[in-house]
């Protein structure tokens, strides 16, 4: 159960008008996997949450080669390549048949519910098998410069459908939010190769929001001036 695999057939929900798979759905099918992953290894949400704990996903790379599409069969296959004691490490690659057309590195933080801040692992990693050689992407996981010039896209309200079990914005809705408020053409021409996303703070329900972009597309949610979501994309 070191390396987890997850086959997954795309329906029409998932893609967007011109067949290819949402950007967005792209990072929810690798966090549901993920989280497939974790139950099966015992430290899924069910068993942290007696704990008061939950994962939350600090940091992700994603390289995209080509996007799958409607229709298609795609295994996601997933792996731990280390683990610290509060944060976590975990690779992805999108298989369609035998080719690899995307890969991800991620970057997850033990998250107590109660206290609203980072943790260390409550239960026991004696089981868990890790990889510490096998990387998944050609560059690392690293923090994106937010130290920039940015300009309003959007104000967004967090409505009750953003929130997820654990009482906060899902981070896909951090994605959504900034991809609704680009040029739809940029986005079905199917050329974004390399999503960057950090994950600084949570937003609940009711927050009011400002969705903001830099000259050299880098995205910002940011609330009362302090950022919580960063967003790099390259083509």
């Amino acid at each position: 159960m070191g390396i987890f695999e997850k086959e997954w057939t795309l329906n029409f929900t998932q893609c967007y008008p011109n067949g290819q798979l949402k950007y967005s759905e792209l990072n929810n099918i690798l966090q549901i996997t993920a989280s497939e992953h974790a139950e099966n290894l015992g430290f899924g949400y069910k068993a942290m949450v007696n704990a008061s704990q939950s994962w939350v996903l600090s940091r992700m790379l994603i390289e995209i080669d080509k996007l799958p599409r409607y229709t298609q069969n795609i295994t996601v296959r997933t792996w731990i390549q280390d683990f610290t004691g509060s944060r976590s490490i975990r690779n992805f690659e999108v298989w369609l048949d035998d080719q690899v057309l995307v890969r991800a590195s991620s970057l997850w933080v033990v998250f107590n519910i109660k206290t609203r801040r980072a943790d260390i692992f409550a239960l026991s990693t004696d089981h868990m098998e890790f990889f510490r050689d096998k990387t998944s992407t050609k560059n690392l996981v690293e923090k994106i410069d937010g130290n920039v010039d940015f300009q309003l896209l959007n104000n967004y309200k967090v409505k009750l459908s953003d929130l997820d079990i654990v009482y906060h914005a899902n981070n896909v809705k951090y994605m959504e939010w900034c991809f609704d408020a680009m040029e739809p053409e940029r986005i079905l021409n199917g050329t974004i190769h390399n999503l960057e996303m950090n994950f600084l703070k949570e937003l609940n329900y009711a927050d009011e929001v400002t969705i903001m972009k830099s000259d050299n597309s880098v995205f910002s949610i940011q609330k009362d001036g302090r950022t919580h979501f960063l967003m790099r994309i390259s083509e």
